[in-house]
């Protein structure tokens, strides 16, 4: 008797490990935006890395595959032709149709990627007058970049009509604030590259990045929330408030958030300029000087424009603070003062504006107290403004 109930036991649990795997897989995909229809090898260059879980939900998904069966090979590149195929695939999955769709028109050689590129221009086709995919698919053996990657990659899930929770108030990081890309941080699919979630947009998209922001597309518990640091340079260049104001112009007072777009593009500007910067040097000048002129320069654009009747109206243009570090008003001061500088130089022509009209600032206390030594410096150490020649 108590053999058999031993065996009993065994036969029980031995069905019970049977009937798991399989349990497992059906619950595991359940919430995912794309059930996984594949599994695969674990690969051996993937496990303890950032992108194990996120390599292994592209695959199970047919998103992505590994450049064999034993490796994913993460920190390489991906081409322009590899993310038409990945968006193509994307798009047809989120519309509810299967992979295999693609078997009876696939290709081999050079060509391999240019079904997915008419599937996808069928079934967008706003890609048509589309200059960032025309670039894309006119360099297929090109490396894709992170901001070409999301570009199309929000054209793909708009498309399919996709919309995910928002867990994050992102409206603007240091180097975009492009809406479109800024979804995904607002949705936990992308954090940007450091504390302050800059896109570095330029960089080549790695397969592991690439994995990663689709995983958390499709799989809700990969998803980021997001705690991101803001770049205030009014705060982070001269230790001041916005609204602080730094000097009069012409009986305008000029404040920090408006002084501030000039300032930081100047020291820019030289920074990355070897030439520039040793001209000024060597004209005894220095970068704060050209960016207090520059200002009186815009400033006295409003009375200039007013005696020759121009009208410019202010842009319908959305500002957002935090892109490039500014304030949204300063922003938006900086590039109407820009245009009616444009606006003044067209209508007087090559003689432009005489020098010797420049009003001459007045400076409020704070000024002497404000840390522009090293500026230089600092500003090369920011995003988006940041390196040197």
């Amino acid at each position: 008797m108590k053999k058999f109930r031993v065996l009993s036991a065994l036969l029980a649990l031995a069905m019970l490990l049977t009937l798991l795997p399989v349990s497992a897989l059906a619950a595991e995909g359940e919430d995912w935006l794309i059930p996984p229809t594949r599994t695969y090898r674990t690969f051996t260059d993937t496990p303890g890395t950032i992108c194990q879980e996120a390599a292994a939900t592209c695959c199970r998904t047919g998103l992505m595959d590994g450049v064999d069966s034993r490796h994913f090979l993460p920190e390489s590149g991906l081409t322009h032709a590899q993310i038409i195929v990945i968006s193509a695939r994307l798009h047809r999955l989120l519309t509810g149709g299967t992979l295999d769709y693609f078997e009876p028109i696939s290709l081999k050689g050079a060509d391999w990627w240019t079904p997915y590129d008419g599937y996808l221009r069928e079934q967008l086709p706003a890609l048509a007058e589309d200059t960032v995919y025309a670039g894309i698919r006119e360099t297929p053996t090109d490396a894709c970049c992170r901001s070409a990657f999301f570009h199309l990659l929000s054209a793909v899930v708009k498309a399919a009509g996709t919309a995910l929770p928002e867990r994050n108030a992102v409206y603007a990081v240091p180097d975009c604030c492009d809406q479109d890309i800024l979804q995904f941080y607002r949705w936990g699919v992308l954090g940007g590259k450091d504390q302050y979630g800059t896109l570095r947009g330029d960089d080549a998209l790695s397969r592991g990045a690439a994995a990663a922001m689709l995983a958390r597309l499709i799989d809700p518990a990969q998803r980021l929330t997001l705690e991101l640091e803001p770049l205030e340079l009014c705060r982070e260049l001269l230790n001041t408030d916005p609204d602080t104001v730094l000097l009069t112009v012409s009986g305008r007072e000029i404040t920090a958030e408006e002084f501030m777009p000039t300032l930081v593009a100047t020291y820019s500007n030289y920074n990355h300029s070897h030439f520039g910067a040793m001209m000024l040097e060597q004209s005894g000048r220095t970068p704060l000087d050209e960016t207090v002129d520059v200002v009186c320069r815009l400033v006295l654009c409003e009375e200039l424009a007013e005696e020759l009747d121009l009208e410019v109206p202010p842009s319908n243009t959305a500002y957002f603070t935090g892109y490039q570090g500014l304030t949204a008003h300063g922003q938006e001061w900086q590039r109407y003062h820009e245009w009616l500088l444009q606006a003044v130089l067209d209508r007087l022509g090559e003689d432009g504006i005489p020098t010797d009209c420049l009003p001459q600032p007045e400076f409020a206390d704070i000024w002497s107290t404000l840390p522009f030594s090293e500026l230089s410096y600092r500003v090369r150490t920011l995003p988006y403004w940041g390196d040197a020649f």
